[in-house]
């Protein structure tokens, strides 16, 4: 597979193979000691393992070629060597050309800046392919205050609402 990398100023991102989702689902010591460097595991919630599950399932039918729309970029701060957190696309880009976009951040490494650095980069990427128009957030909640802001900050716009949930996206013409 060709080696997919983002550098920002302080961050790396790379997506994550197969197996090192699984070994992040299951044994993180190995996942570590393979990358060389410490990775969150107040991340891994069981909502996330439920993802991981799902993201491995649909990388195991999905072309090698397509796996970064697919699995979760580790988000390594450079400065600690630490993955401190992971954001990924739900699969290849629709019949419209729109990729959702998710994510999620170590607790201690929030409010830094980080999360917006990594979105702004990875939406950079997806616009980098001809097949992806739009990058969306949809039902992002209300409650969910860092997360909205991140969305903002990176450039996105509400296009839909509901009572509790704020639906965003960014469309490549006006990146």
């Amino acid at each position: 597979m060709k080696s997919h990398h983002i550098a920002t100023d302080r961050l790396s991102l790379f997506p994550l193979t197969l197996e090192q989702l699984r070994l992040y689902l299951d044994e993180p010591e190995e996942l570590e000691k393979g990358l060389g460097l410490s990775v969150s595991r107040s991340i891994i919630t069981n909502r996330l393992k439920r993802a991981l599950g799902m993201k491995i399932e649909k990388m195991d039918r999905a072309n090698e070629s397509d796996h970064p729309w697919f699995s979760y970029w580790l988000i390594v701060i450079r400065e600690t060597s630490f993955g401190a957190g992971m954001a990924g696309f739900k699969g290849l880009p629709n019949e419209n050309g729109e990729v959702e976009i998710g994510y999620g951040i170590d607790p201690e490494c929030q409010g830094k800046g980080y999360m917006t650095e990594a979105v702004e980069a990875l939406v950079a990427w997806a616009f980098q392919n001809d097949r992806c128009l739009s990058v969306i957030a949809p039902d992002t909640k209300r409650s969910n205050i860092a997360s909205n802001r991140v969305l903002e900050k990176v450039g996105m716009r509400v296009y839909y609402e509901t009572e509790d949930a704020l639906y965003w996206r960014i469309d490549k013409e006006s990146n």
